[in-house]
């Protein structure tokens, strides 16, 4: 008899044309796990209150199914597009978005912007959050390095990284918004997408095969000398099946990212107007509140997943160096935070960029005096009440989430 070893088997996912319309043969993705419950069917218990004589029970019987899963993998460029487009409901948009002495005339550069003459960067599609990469500038180090952008006005694209003063006007250059930008769907235009997951084993030759699924959950842990891990849920109607010998795998061939996993030391988190250095912890969960309904149905699988309102919320611990974080939570003072991870490579560096535009704080926690040596932390909350679309218009997108990735497809 052969057992299934822990390590020996893969989660792969491909997007179903409609619900109801499994998936199947080459075009899936690999999704690299970590660990998870993985998907799951599970049943109501339907107890029967008939009084018996005997004192005993009469054997109930099986209500409605649901199906389940969670998947922890760890963030990596290109290892889950297509998870985080059906969590956001939009849509990729085209790669590289680029402006050159066509849109903008000439350029020159201070010390935290690049400055045009004419035309507009906001017209041309470029927005604040945004991550873009200069070429053809008379500066080398200005040239094929990650800028975020924080401020944006017709002709004036500032960011957060140091450029070269340059007054000399120039016109040779490209701005790139580098890879493909994501954001939340419009009103009346949010997709329903629907999945087919497998779980195959390779020790068993068989499968687990999850149908009209949603992805419901997503969420991106960071800690000092870690990992970015990440942890993704989907919902399912009930809809699942078993597949052995020639009939499995379903999905053939999935393809497998081979990135390296992003780590904590390659990253830079931008907290309101500034950088921090003294960081030790961030989370942030993205949670669309599934339900699928029981109804009077003798397969027990539910007529479809529902989602609700998308509820993102955040935690970040940092070193306690002054009283800002209580000032602005006093004041309810808008803030944003960007989150810039680069692959360990030289420039211009791959990256994945997540950008939450507008929250306000929900608390101010300090851990209490010791006697032992160490730093004091002060770890902020940010709860999903708090966190909501950007309206702002203009500079910037009509969005409570932005993902830009710097992989074109």
């Amino acid at each position: 008899m052969t057992y299934s070893e822990n390590w020996n088997g893969y989660v792969a996912l491909k997007a179903q044309s409609g619900k109801g319309v499994q998936a199947s043969g080459a075009g899936g993705l690999l999704l690299p796990t970590s660990g998870g419950a993985g998907g799951l069917l599970t049943k109501q218990a339907v107890k029967s209150n008939i009084v018996r004589t005997d004192g005993q029970q009469l054997r109930g019987r099986h209500g409605s199914r649901r199906t389940a899963g969670t998947y922890t993998s760890e963030l990596g460029i290109g290892r889950a597009d297509p998870v985080w487009e059906a969590l956001m409901r939009g849509a990729w948009s085209a790669a590289d978005l680029t402006a050159t002495q066509a849109d903008v005339t000439s350029v020159t550069t201070s010390t935290s912007a690049i400055i045009g003459t004419s035309g507009s960067w906001i017209t041309k599609g470029f927005r604040v959050g945004d991550v873009v990469r200069a070429t053809g500038l008379p500066d080398a180090a200005n040239n094929g390095v990650n800028l975020r952008i924080v401020g944006l006005t017709a002709t004036v694209m500032t960011v957060a990284e140091t450029l070269v003063a340059n007054a000399a006007a120039d016109t040779a250059f490209s701005i790139v918004r580098v890879g493909r930008v994501l954001i939340n769907g419009a009103a009346g235009a949010l997709p329903r997408t629907y999945f087919t997951i497998e779980e195959y084993e390779f020790d068993l030759d068989s499968s687990e095969v999850f149908t009209d699924c949603r992805w419901s959950r997503g969420m991106i842990r960071m800690n000092a000398d870690g990992q970015l891990d990440t942890e993704f849920g989907w919902t399912g109607t009930g809809a699942v099946e078993a597949l052995t010998g020639g009939s499995s795998p379903l999905l053939t061939s999935p393809t497998e990212p081979v990135s390296l996993s992003l780590a904590a030391s390659e990253s830079v988190i931008r907290f309101g107007s500034s950088d921090v250095a003294d960081l030790t912890s961030f989370d942030f969960t993205l949670d669309l509140q599934p339900a699928a309904p029981s109804v009077v149905n003798k397969t027990g699988i539910a007529p479809d997943v529902f989602l609700g309102t998308m509820q993102v919320s955040m935690n970040m611990t940092l070193l306690r160096k002054d009283l800002q974080a209580l000032a602005d939570f006093n004041a309810e003072t808008q803030l944003s935070v960007h989150l810039l991870a680069q692959e360990n490579e030289a420039s211009p560096t791959d990256f994945f960029s997540l950008f939450v535009p507008n929250f306000t704080l929900g608390g101010v926690a300090k851990s209490a005096l010791a006697q032992t040596g160490g730093a004091r932390t002060v770890t902020l909350s940010i709860p999903a009440d708090l966190v909501g679309k950007d309206t702002r218009g203009g500079a910037f997108d009509p969005t409570t989430v932005k993902m830009q990735v710097s992989n074109a497809a």
